[in-house]
């Protein structure tokens, strides 16, 4: 099968291969730490208090706000506290979570009704049981999967679904493990997902390493609107704007989204979950995870609980001696954590354990353009070095500089070994925050030339109302000196007929 490509992007080496992709089922953590946000979703409040006791898959916290999806205890036990701790965030900040504490016994809620046909049921039915089992994208974004569907689904504009399976970053390897061992669940979401959509067709992309999870799909696909296209193995094919090029080669505008042209997107696990929510009535409890890196001997992929620590699964990949660095997500486009004491969650599709190694010297930039070639965006990393350095954010901007994915490709090769990525994520930064200083100075001087209009206005209706009162004073006296000297008229003439009368 011909394979579809795209420009640019780098081939990394999986260094750290897993030989035998299976899935290990980890026990039952002694507790699971929850947070109630999930990245782009508002934060969630509690519905359970300190003390009381929980069932697996009971609701936990819940929000109002229809974007948002509830969040679900993944063990049974009890609610130990609700404050505010460490996750696995780049900003190394604390947020609010719930902690439970296991019973050991994994008592769950009773189970919704499983379907035998959720042909018979609406689309908007099915959106809801996605959302009430909590479901976000867990490829790395966490958008909730409900919302991508019922936006073009509800309203009939969906043409194509794509499902990512490409798992570009080496060493990631959970998404080839949940092909190769359940196949048939993967084609069965993707099946719920075309009724819910009404989309024309689905396509699976699939890196063209991973043929035995490939061939795996092959045996179980038999509708005709779903088929699979092998993409290269090579870095960032799993970025949404480049998989469409490459699958459809329609090219999504700056700005824009997939959804704006029909397009719904959706990682494997995602597909998996959709699955388990919809047929099987169970919610999102447990992700597989991947770990591996130079610090470990044995790296796996493991299916384990939410909220349980790192530690608790690295611990079974047989880590080294050494001091560690521990990275969650790809080892280019992750996110560092300082320490193993932070919650697996829905978004966390692998850890990195390293070991520490020397960092090399920064050096000149030496104008050889590798960045440029190498960028899957065609954008000109250089030009944008210069200007991200200087702090010209203005100047970025008319190079595009929002439209960097961050991959760290031209990072990867460069020479001098800048980090590119760093001065472009600064430069964002720094560009909506000089946007937001605008906005707000904007508006102070708006508020300010308001009140001088208002000010002014009132001054000047002021006065006109003084005039007018003036005005009207000076006429109601000339007609109460003319009644006046009307009266004193006539008196005189009543006093002279008198007088006249006396004679």
């Amino acid at each position: 099968m011909p394979t579809k490509s795209y420009n640019g992007g780098i081939v990394v080496p999986n260094l750290y291969r897993v030989e035998s992709v299976g899935i290990i089922t980890v026990s039952l953590p002694n507790k699971v730490v929850l947070p109630l946000n999930e990245r782009v979703t508002d934060k969630a409040v509690p519905c359970v208090s300190v003390g009381e006791r929980v069932l697996t898959g009971q609701v936990i916290a819940t929000n109002k706000d229809y974007d948002s999806v509830p969040i679900h205890a993944t063990i049974s036990g009890q609610v130990t506290a609700i404050d505010d701790q460490l996750i696995a965030h780049k900003s190394g900040l604390k947020t609010r979570c719930i902690t439970i504490q296991s019973d050991g016994k994994d008592e769950w809620i009773e189970q919704q009704d499983t379907i035998d046909n959720y042909l018979n049921l609406a689309p908007s039915v099915l959106i809801n049981k996605i959302r009430q089992a909590g479901i976000v994208g867990m490829g790395g974004a966490g958008f909730p999967a409900h919302l991508k569907l019922g936006l073009l689904g509800l309203s009939n504009l969906c043409k194509t679904i794509i499902v990512n399976g490409t798992e570009c970053e080496p060493g990631i390897m959970c998404d080839d493990a949940l092909m190769q061992n359940y196949p048939e669940k993967i084609i069965s979401g993707v099946e719920v997902m075309l009724h819910i959509s009404g989309a024309e067709r689905a396509i699976i992309a699939i890196e063209n390493d991973k043929i035995d999870a490939h061939n795996a799909l092959l045996q179980y696909i038999s509708d005709e609107r779903i088929s699979t296209e092998l993409i290269p193995t090579k870095y960032t094919s799993g970025s949404e704007k480049l998989l469409i090029k490459a699958l459809l080669n329609k090219e999504i505008p700056s700005g824009g989204f997939a959804i704006d042209e029909g397009i719904v997107c959706q990682n494997v696990s995602t597909v998996s979950a959709i699955y388990d929510a919809v047929v099987d009535g169970k919610p999102l409890v447990s992700r597989i995870v991947t770990v591996t890196g130079s610090g470990v001997s044995s790296p796996d992929n493991y299916d384990v609980r939410l909220g349980s620590y790192f530690e608790h699964i690295v611990s079974l990949a047989k880590p080294s001696n050494e001091k560690h660095s521990i990275r969650m997500g790809g080892m280019m486009m992750g996110t560092d954590v300082a320490t193993m004491s932070v919650p697996i969650s829905k978004i966390c599709n692998c850890i990195f354990v390293n070991n520490v190694a020397p960092k090399y010297d920064v050096k000149e930039c030496i104008r050889c353009g590798s960045c440029n070639q190498v960028c899957p965006v065609d954008l000109l990393p250089q030009q944008l070095y210069w200007y991200s350095k200087s702090e010209n954010t203005e100047k970025a901007s008319d190079y595009n500089l929002l439209d960097c994915i961050e991959c760290g490709c031209c990072s990867y090769v460069c020479p001098s070994h800048i980090p590119l990525v760093d001065y472009f994520s600064f430069a964002k930064a720094l560009h909506r925050k000089n946007i937001e200083d605008k906005r707000r100075t904007d508006a102070a001087r708006e508020r300010f030339e308001y009140r001088e209009f208002r000010l002014e206005r009132n001054n000047k209706e002021r006065t006109e109302m003084m005039e007018a009162k003036k005005k009207a004073i000076k006429e109601k006296m000339a007609n109460e000196k003319g009644q006046k000297d009307k009266i004193a008229a006539a008196m005189d003439r009543v006093n002279k007929n008198k007088e006249d009368n006396a004679q």
